[in-house]
């Protein structure tokens, strides 16, 4: 197709004295590349709070495993908000034990012992919960008893008030019970209590309060933000895959089953497994991004899991995802081998593991570890992606080293076509403490813009980008939640924006100013977007010369990200109290004529759209 003439200048003055800046975008494309859209892709893993703020479930500590306090802190003061059962009733005539020989998934189910004497009504219970007027609920659990006295009550309840209630007779053997509850009114704390009188022995386990309305187990305020992302690509894997106890078999099969764990001291519910996520990153349009585990796993346990998710169900694995509920293949197409792995024995390994892989579906794309020169030699010719982590506001560093990784694929891998998949980055990653909360924030959106724009300029290099984290994750999750809702950090924003709006090309910007800039045209040789950054505290005016735009008072399309208070602080973020102080304003920049008046405000994103003919 031949490129229509494209250009664009801009005449700009910040409001203190300073020389005008003039930035070009000329027609021809900046580099022999395309921008995909799997450069706007999020990144899912086990981590604490992260997969049970998404996963629809009302009750913490399913199978009565026991909470933990999690391996990393942003306040250590309020970062743990999951809620412990416990002791309900009289509790002067009961005991709660954990029983090891007693239960259904897990290590241990929950026992209680009700003294002999008079009637007493004794129970466990848990808090925190949030339930909506004429909310329906689905309570299940497995039970057992022994000479119990009288049936079994499950209540909801707040401030005195039962909101929802049933009862259940369990028998000496485990029985899986299950109701719909209907709350009368709403509550904003209110308990689910499991009791009885006694005398009598209940055992307990996998208790589960989940809402009717889900999407696949998952919470539907949540999905709908995730398909309103439009990601690309959402990866699934992290630090936690490489966990001695982390096995993906686990997490498969029955629900009711599976084994609890824990992933950076955050206790997992196993609901959300392997299958589940897999089915929300395709329902959401997004391709997923499978990492399987490396240490201490060969080349044939990293087959079976393409098997199972890729092999027809006449294969062994298959087969057994056809048991499990699932007859038809995921057809799952990038798989990454390993987390951060960098050693010797990786770079010896790492051949093994893409034939094993790759005999088992060879139609799949094969991202390493970290790059680096020995296993890219002895790979090079099975793989399609290397796999940097960048987590820094160094824009330079990372630029150079998108060129360092040219440089060792020309040298190692020659004649070869292999990428970069970022299958994660940020603008930190193992800062803890109150510094965190700079990923919140306005500031660090306009950082994740800019990486962005850096992605667009090294399009012939880097197809896959990964942002982490989805949700919560200590500040940097774009999306965040607590039991009744979820707001959008300044982040979220940003990136929609780059995945709704940027086009095919990027082309060529010459500037000698504030702004960073990134220019892309469609597909269709029309449309033309301009993102601009300006990360500075000064706003930059703007006359944007259109002599080559011309086209009959079509008008510029404009969206900015920016504070609504203009406070002038970068770091100004969202909140569950103001979920949209920094949110994008769309309005019309003006028309298409010789010259057009804009400005860009201090700390804002703005971009530009229009069609060129």
């Amino acid at each position: 197709m031949r490129r229509p003439l494209v250009c664009l200048v801009l005449l700009c003055a910040s409001m203190v004295a300073a020389d005008p800046v003039e930035v070009t975008v000329r027609k021809e494309p900046l580099v022999n590349g395309e921008i995909t859209r799997l450069q706007c892709g999020q990144f899912i893993e086990y981590l604490c709070d992260l997969v049970p703020s998404m996963w629809a479930e009302k009750l913490y500590d399913n199978s009565f495993e026991g909470l933990s306090t999690y391996g990393f802190v942003y306040l250590k003061e309020t970062d743990f908000r999951e809620k412990p059962w416990h002791p309900s009733g009289a509790t002067n005539r009961a005991k709660l034990e954990l029983d090891k020989t007693q239960k259904i998934s897990g290590d241990v189910s929950m026992k209680i012992t009700a003294e002999q004497g008079p009637p007493a009504t004794v129970g466990i219970s848990q808090d925190g919960l949030y339930v909506e007027t004429n909310g329906r609920y689905t309570f299940s659990c497995y039970l057992r008893a022994e000479q119990l006295a009288s049936p079994v009550q499950v209540r909801i309840h707040q401030k005195g008030k039962e909101l929802a209630g049933c009862e259940f007779t369990p028998t000496e053997h485990w029985q899986r019970f299950s109701t719909t509850l209907t709350t009368t009114e709403a509550g904003d704390n209110a308990t689910l209590t499991v009791e009885f009188r006694s005398p009598g022995t209940l055992w307990l386990d996998n208790a589960s309060l989940m809402p009717e309305k889900t999407i696949g187990g998952w919470r539907e305020d949540v999905v709908k933000a995730l398909r309103e992302l439009k990601p690309g690509i959402i990866r699934f894997g992290g630090s936690s895959v490489e966990y001695p106890n982390f096995e993906w078999t686990t997490l498969i099969g029955d629900p009711d089953h599976r084994k609890p764990f824990r992933a950076w001291g955050g206790l997992q519910n196993p609901a959300a497994g392997m299958e589940e996520i897999v089915q929300l990153i395709q329902s959401v349009g997004a391709e997923p991004l499978m990492c399987v585990r490396f240490n201490g796993k060969t080349p044939q346990d990293a087959a079976d899991e393409v098997e199972y998710f890729n092999g027809a169900s006449s294969t062994k694995m298959g087969a057994m995802r056809e048991r499990n509920g699932h007859p038809e293949p995921y057809k799952i197409k990038y798989w990454q081998i390993g987390n951060e792995v960098a050693s010797p024995e990786y770079d010896a390994k790492l051949a093994d593991f893409c034939k094993a892989m790759k005999a088992v579906d060879p139609s799949i794309k094969l991202i390493s570890s970290f790059p680096s020169a020995n296993a890219i030699e002895k790979a090079r010719d099975l793989l399609d992606y290397v796999a940097p982590h960048h987590y820094t506001t160094d824009l330079n560093w990372e630029a150079k080293n998108f060129g360092e990784i040219r440089e060792l694929l020309k040298q190692h891998a020659p004649g070869k076509s292999i990428h970069v998949a970022v299958t994660e980055w940020n603008t930190t990653a193992g800062d803890a403490g109150p510094k965190r909360a700079m990923l919140w924030t306005l500031g660090n959106a306009l950082a994740c813009a800019q990486y962005h724009n850096l992605m667009h300029r090294n399009c012939d290099l880097v197809e896959i980008a990964n942002r982490s984290n989805l949700t919560n994750s200590f500040c940097s999750g774009i999306i965040q939640c607590n039991r009744s809702t979820l707001y959008k950090t300044p982040t979220y924003y940003a990136q929609q924006l780059y995945s709704e709006l940027a086009g095919r090309t990027p082309l060529k910007v010459e500037s000698n100013g504030p702004l960073d800039l990134s220019a892309t045209i469609a597909a269709d040789g029309k449309t033309v977007t301009l993102f601009a950054v300006n990360d500075t505290a000064n706003e930059v005016q703007a006359v944007l010369k259109l002599p080559e735009l011309h086209k009959d008072g079509e008008p510029i399309d404009l969206w900015r990200l920016e504070d609504r208070e203009d406070a002038g602080e970068p770091d100004v973020t969202n909140s569950f109290e103001a979920p949209e102080r920094v949110a994008v304003r769309f309005s019309v920049a003006g028309e298409q004529a010789a010259s057009v008046r804009e400005h860009f405000p201090r700390y804002s994103l703005t971009v530009l759209r229009w069609e060129y003919k």
